[in-house]
């Protein structure tokens, strides 16, 4: 049976009742809602009962209310022939929807305005992803800014040397502060293996890659150790080595941050030597207080002893001076060591302002006070100083010990005639060396290092006067000005050497000042 046909404006009417994506509806001059199709019903919520005759304000949010914008909508549809916006409006359940919506005016026939055309459509699933999308976009802004500012701040970093290796350990990217501390253009080093930067027995050892294997096995590996700059010179490195993994995790290559502790390691070897240092002195206070107490006990025996039997007794004339002999010698000997000893002692301490001292003068001075040392010994001394000899140091110092050498050689000589030779040069690497030589016994091999020490003597010392101490002291006098001394021995004596910094010669000899006499060794 043929089915009847339906006019356009039927046709019409029913696509706009059974539209369901888009809510059309019409309003009358006022805003009030007069008709609501499927569409409407689906996407706004309520039932054509409960909205026809509401004013269509009940669908936007407070705040567009509040400053009626519901009104300016429909001002702006008359004035405009029509309004069009995206926005917030609300569902029947007060939940929120991004709506596009299309406001007409409607006039009939005769041009009088009766109302209004309003065509919503859902677009908050197009709304979220925009936003998701706008998000994603300002994050990988955020992040690129970030990458930027981290890039420029790695870049111009000079304390510490930041790059990249590869997952095989060869530099992929150089910052400031790897240039500066390795000395590497980045053009220069980029792309080469990392274990440049190691020592040769590091290398021999693979140690590079046992780094890059514990940093891949617990996620980072820390070390200090000696590094290699490009100049060849070496540094103390603080090292960091981080493996970097990407979102799958698969190792994408290495961080590798490093830093020049050199100055703190030298800080720390300071500390250690001061603290050796100080157990030294310690041990050295405790062999002073051992014998120094053991040297004196004796004389101060004798000076008590001897004392007490001139208080107690009447004796003699004769055995009163005897005894007094014997006080006054026991005495002079507590003195000589009491003199030596604090004279030890001063010469651990700093020494006064540096001076240029002609070697050959103070030679000579020397030799003048032990005139009689000479004599006595039927001594021959040989002087081989040139005048350009010249030291810096104090001449109290120089004198000290050229004193306590030149006497040694001549007491130590061979006991049928001394003969000692003092000889100076001045090396190219701006120090002079000074010998003594005598034709004496020698020294043992035994004895060589200790007798600088103090209260030590070589076996050949044994039977003279005097208390160790003068080597000890010349070891302390010469060392503080930054020079060596030393002995070679051998079957036709000894030779005692010391080193002290040249100083350009300042014409005549300088005549050096007199100074205390160091203890006698």
């Amino acid at each position: 049976m043929p089915q009847p046909k339906l006019s356009e404006d039927r046709q019409l009417a029913l696509l706009v009742a059974n539209a369901g994506d888009y809510a059309i509806f019409m309003l009358d001059p006022n805003g009030i809602v007069l008709t609501w199709n499927h569409g409407a019903r689906r996407m706004n919520g309520y039932e054509r009962d409960e909205i026809v005759g509401q004013h269509f304000s009940t669908f936007y949010t407070d705040e567009d209310k509040a400053r009626d914008h519901p009104t300016q909508e429909l001002r702006l549809a008359l004035r405009d022939g029509r309004y069009e916006e995206e926005g917030w409006r609300l569902r029947k359940d007060g939940t929120r929807f991004w709506a596009n919506i299309v406001i007409t005016p409607i006039h009939d026939e005769a041009g009088a305005h009766i109302g209004f055309g309003k065509v919503s459509r859902d677009l908050t699933v197009r709304k979220l992803a925009e936003e998701q999308t706008r998000a994603k976009a300002l994050e990988l802004e955020v992040a690129n800014r970030q990458l930027g500012e981290f890039r420029r701040l790695v870049t111009s970093v000079r304390d510490y040397a930041i790059f990249m290796l590869d997952p095989a350990g060869h530099v992929m990217s150089w910052n400031a502060g790897a240039k500066h501390l390795k000395g590497y253009e980045p053009e220069e080093i980029i792309g080469r293996h990392f274990s440049t930067f190691y020592l040769p027995d590091d290398k021999a050892r693979n140690h590079p890659a046992f780094e890059l294997e514990t940093a891949i096995r617990e996620g980072r590996y820390e070390e200090e150790g000696w590094r290699v700059r490009k100049d060849g010179t070496t540094f103390w490195a603080g090292v960091t080595i981080t493996a970097v993994r990407d979102e799958d995790g698969r190792l994408t290559g290495f961080a590798k941050v490093t830093r020049d502790l050199t100055e703190r390691k030298r800080a720390e070897e300071a500390l250690q030597n001061a603290v050796l240092e100080l157990r030294r002195a310690n041990q050295e206070l405790d062999r002073f207080a051992s014998v120094a107490a053991h040297d004196m006990t004796d004389p101060l025996r004798t000076i008590s002893g001897f004392a007490e039997i001139l208080v107690n007794s009447d004796p003699s004339p004769a055995d009163a001076k005897q005894f007094a002999e014997h006080i006054f010698n026991s005495s002079t000997r507590l003195s000589g060591m009491l003199q030596g000893l604090l004279t030890y002692a001063r010469a651990g301490s700093h020494p006064a302002a540096s001076e240029t001292v002609a070697v050959r003068a103070t030679v000579e001075q020397v030799l003048t006070d032990l005139t009689q040392l000479v004599t006595d010994r039927g001594a021959t001394v040989a002087v081989d100083v040139p005048e350009a000899a010249v030291v810096f140091a104090t001449a109290h110092d120089v004198r000290n010990v050229l004193q306590n050498l030149i006497s040694n050689a001549i007491k130590f000589g061979d006991r049928e005639g001394p003969r000692v030779r003092i000889e100076a040069e001045t090396a190219a690497d701006g120090v002079v060396t000074v010998t003594v030589r005598d034709n004496g016994a020698g020294i043992a091999d035994a004895d060589r290092a200790r007798i600088f020490n103090a209260f030590e003597r070589s076996a050949a010392a044994v039977g003279h006067s005097g208390y160790g101490l003068g080597l000890a002291i010349c070891h302390r006098l010469v060392t503080r000005h930054g020079g060596q001394i030393g002995v070679d021995s051998g079957p036709g004596g000894s030779c005692f050497w010391f080193t002290l910094p040249a100083a350009a010669p300042s014409g005549a000899p300088e005549v050096v000042a007199m100074g205390d006499q160091a203890g006698g060794g």
